[in-house]
């Protein structure tokens, strides 16, 4: 018995009792006889202690042991390697013939998912038996593509693994498609890499034709492949070319020889997004000058650009022609006879800042950089690398060769800058680091902009050749000038995101951004999504998620789909198309040979044993054996809260009662 009080607290409760009952038996006026009175007072003396004791709120510990029939967890492996070679749920047959010996719980892989996770498999029957089994049955062919080693995991569960050894361990003749490698994009007019792995089971010295063909049905590329051992693997390379924009659909198939006993391995298909990553340049000059030529050469020599050179006064260009440019390079402008053209004040600019720049006109630009000077003179300056500059990344050696590189023309006059920009190049005056930007760049709102703080650039192109034998530093710098300054962050009113390709065992969803005129997001017209495929069509309703919207297309089978979202607000109706692929997994497929080293690794580490199929009567008999759990509580009741100690007290009393009676008090 515990109390919360001090043990001299019983003592208390004992004392109660015992005046209670002298008061009541040996002070008042009550006699009975000697042995009676006694009797009497011991019976008052025993129930008054008890109901003291009881307003202490005492508990009673006692330890229970129980006995439960052993735990045992069964797992089914229902992969796709497992079902084409005849598998049945083997472990969930057992359940039957355990009932009344064992308690079950039986888990059965059953989604397929093109993949196979063993050690998931034997982590999901540890938690569906709640509580620590006392063994886990696995029943599987050991084949698994996904996931740890399953010897770790089941060294790591801590209970006995017996495991049903299921499959064919004999290699079967069969050749199969064992991975496709490809580039997820590539670009409009280049060419890509495709390596395809092929191997095969007791083909020797047979033959056969591996093609590649795209969505069309053309073929761009085949090559025979000879098999030349009876356990064969080779990879080959192909390069395929980019003829056609958006995702393209591209099969595989290797020709059937005889003797094969699988013809699906031998067929896959994937995707690559072929984009049009080729962006135009503008070069806009005051007048005719050579570095016009010279950074129309640099610009052209990534072959993701093209660029055109126009003077001023001869660019007349239309709205519908300049939304195809990405960047406009603006040499000496604006000048004392050229404004910039209005046609290009909404595309990122580099501006080439020379001697016929209007230094006035730019800074009333307010572009991030301001030239003040009050006297109309240039300055040959050097340039020197600053390897602090982040907003893109520039090499160290690139950057010491444009340091060896001839001065530039630069028009005198001190430099006012924004908090945004940074300087990629300073200028150096004879050895003196003036700390003044010489190229420079900036990265605010939705335009990128570069400054070069002088002219003559088509001397350092020269330059570079001669001192390198090479145009590459000079190139790399005009490169990457214009890939950061083409980026342009305006942003579209709805905007529909997905993958642009997934597997056909991943859950899709779809999200969606709706902006007002202000850019920020919001959700109150209802969108709806449209899904066209080679097998599934259908038209979806966006719902409301957060500030945005939110679809699941759930999984669906391999092909190419395409889509188009719409939503209507205040009168405008906003329409975003875009196209996404599912690929098809032959993970399971690829082998087929049973791995039962792997199972018997796994029941030896863990103190289980491997059967087979028709073994499934002495694992019965080995299971029925398992000893029986036993649990030890330890519980805690309150002595109040007991029966039997409410009727011990009305029992003492009752029979105080029956004796008074019985000895004449009324």
């Amino acid at each position: 018995m515990i109390i919360d009080y001090p043990w001299y607290f019983v003592l208390l409760c004992l004392l109660v009792g015992a005046a209670y009952a002298g008061m009541l038996y040996y002070v008042g006026h009550r006699r009975f006889g000697k042995g009676v009175n006694a009797l009497l007072a011991g019976l008052r003396f025993v129930a008054v202690s008890a109901i003291a004791l009881l307003l202490l709120a005492p508990v009673a510990k006692r330890t229970v042991h129980e006995k439960e029939k052993p735990l045992v967890a069964l797992v089914d492996d229902c992969s796709q390697s497992v079902t084409m070679m005849g598998g049945a749920q083997h472990a969930s047959m057992l359940q039957r013939d355990l009932e009344g010996k064992c308690n079950v719980v039986c888990v059965a892989d059953t989604v397929n998912t093109g993949q196979t996770d063993i050690s998931a498999m034997l982590e999901t029957g540890m938690e569906n038996a709640g509580i620590l089994p006392a063994a886990i049955v696995l029943a599987t062919d050991g084949i698994y593509n996904r996931g740890q080693n399953p010897t770790t995991m089941a060294e790591r569960l801590g209970v006995p693994v017996y495991t049903i050894a299921l499959g064919d361990t004999t290699p079967r003749c069969d050749a199969a498609l064992r991975n496709i490698r490809h580039n997820r994009i590539a670009y409009l007019g280049n060419t890509f890499p495709v390596e395809i792995t092929i191997g095969a089971h007791r083909l020797r010295g047979r033959t056969a034709q591996l093609t590649i063909s795209d969505g069309r049905g053309k073929k761009v590329a085949s090559q025979q492949v000879g098999y030349s051992d009876d356990d064969f693997s080779t990879t080959l390379s192909f390069s395929l070319p980019a003829e056609a924009k958006g995702l393209q659909k591209y099969m595989v198939s290797l020709s059937v020889v005889e003797g094969e006993v699988e013809r699906e391995n031998n067929v896959a298909t994937f995707y690559t997004d072929v984009i049009d990553g080729r962006r135009k340049v503008v070069v806009v000059g005051n007048a005719p000058h050579p570095d016009l030529a010279a950074l129309k050469r640099a610009v052209e020599n990534n072959p993701n650009y093209e660029a055109e050179v126009f003077l001023s006064e001869e660019l007349r260009m239309k709205n519908e022609e300049l939304k195809a440019y990405s960047l406009a390079i603006l040499h000496n402008l604006p000048s004392a006879t050229h404004q910039i053209p209005k046609e290009l004040e909404n595309l990122s600019q580099v501006f080439v800042i020379g001697c016929q720049t209007d230094l006035p006109r730019f800074n009333a630009l307010h572009a991030g950089l301001e030239i003040v000077s009050k006297v109309r003179k240039s300055s040959e300056v050097t340039a020197s690398f600053n390897d602090r500059f982040s907003l893109f990344n520039f090499d160290a050696a690139d950057g010491a060769a444009l340091e060896q590189l001839p001065p530039l023309d630069a028009p005198f006059g001190e430099a006012k800058t924004s908090a945004a920009l940074q300087s990629l190049l300073t200028a150096r005056l004879g050895n003196i680091d003036t700390r003044q930007p010489l190229v420079a760049a900036t990265a605010q709102g939705r335009l990128h902009r570069v400054f070069v703080w002088g002219e003559g650039l088509w001397k350092w192109r020269l330059t570079d050749f001669l001192n390198n034998n090479t145009h590459e530093h000079f190139d790399r710098l005009v490169s990457q000038i214009v890939n950061f300054t083409a980026v342009n962050d305006q942003r579209e009113r709805f905007i529909v995101e997905t993958e642009r390709q997934y597997s056909d065992n991943d859950e899709i969803d779809v999200t969606a951004q709706l902006y007002n005129d202000a850019y920020e997001p919001f959700n109150m017209p209802d969108a709806t999504f449209t899904l066209k495929g080679d097998s599934v069509q259908g038209d979806f309703n966006f719902i409301r998620s957060g500030d945005g919207y939110a679809l699941s297309l759930g999984r669906l089978p391999e092909g190419l789909y395409r889509y188009t979202a719409q939503t209507e607000y205040d009168g405008n109706k906003f329409t975003t198309e875009g196209s996404f692929a599912v690929e098809a997994l032959h993970l399971e497929q690829a082998n087929l040979t049973a791995d039962h080293a792997l199972l018997r690794s796994i029941s030896a580490i863990t103190g289980g044993k491997m059967y087979y199929p028709d073994q499934l009567a002495d694992l019965r008999d080995e299971l029925a054996s398992l000893k029986p759990v036993i649990y030890t509580h330890t519980r805690f009741s309150e002595l109040l809260n007991l029966p039997w100690v409410l009727l011990l007290i009305v029992l003492l009393l009752g029979a105080e009662w029956v004796l008074r009676k019985y000895h004449g008090e009324i």
